[in-house]
């Protein structure tokens, strides 16, 4: 029987990073905590960090090296705009799925690898799932609020057309990015979209998701996965 190091490799986790110090341990144990019956990685981009974050990196890197890919720059790569960060990012992707988690927010459920796997393998007509986050203050005190902030009447399963509806008439919006987890195969189709259609959108989590709806479906487990840090 194939062990799990044997594996093909299920989800790559993108993580950036940049002067997170203060925050990455909570992070990075948000990783190493999954549960998973497959494999999977996390690449960990420090973006030429000027405080302490490299060496935490460095730290978990080499405690738990089957999971934590680190990238260390030495020239900050999200203030060219020039797509580099992106680009790096998607070099680095070799897990069939994608999951997003920055620096300074984490994950609080140990399972929501395998819940979202499990959803997106048994629902292909899904290509994004998301869930549930609960923002925090800058020290990490929860506020009581959550995205989204109202789910009661949401379905499972949504569409594009449920999208728009929450969006533009309700001001709903589906999720965190540090829920979002989509097939990688949407993402050669998202980086045309970038340079076309999506060129002008200011935040590239609105064009994770559009491009999940505009090539299938989501999938939303009601269920509290991630903190997102208001900074």
């Amino acid at each position: 029987m194939q062990n799990k190091e044997q594996q093909p490799l299920m989800v790559t986790i993108r993580c950036t990073v940049f002067n997170h110090e203060r925050y990455l341990r909570e992070c990075l144990d948000g990783f190493v905590m999954q549960k998973t019956n497959f494999r999977f990685e996390a690449i960990v981009h420090d973006d030429a960090s000027t405080d302490g974050s490299a060496a935490i990196i460095k730290e978990y890197a080499e405690k738990y090296p089957d999971i934590i890919k680190p990238i260390y720059e030495t020239e900050n790569q999200y203030s060219k705009h020039d797509g580099s960060l992106g680009r790096i990012m998607r070099e680095h992707t070799h897990g069939k799925y994608v999951a997003f988690c920055e620096g300074d927010d984490y994950w609080t459920d140990p399972l929501k690898l395998q819940k979202q796997v499990d959803v997106l393998e048994n629902n292909p007509e899904c290509k994004i799932c998301f869930g549930i986050t609960e923002t925090m203050t800058a020290d990490g005190k929860p506020t009581g609020s959550f995205f989204p902030s109202s789910f009661e009447h949401i379905g499972n399963t949504i569409t594009l057309e449920d999208f728009c509806r929450e969006q533009f008439t309700h001001g709903q919006w589906f999720g965190h990015t540090s829920t979002f987890m989509y097939s990688k195969s949407l993402d050669d189709i998202r980086n045309q979209l970038l340079k076309t259609v999506f060129k002008d959108f200011p935040y590239g989590d609105i064009t994770i998701i559009l491009t999940g709806f505009l090539y299938g479906k989501g999938y939303f487990i009601k269920e509290t996965m991630s903190r997102y840090r208001l900074n």
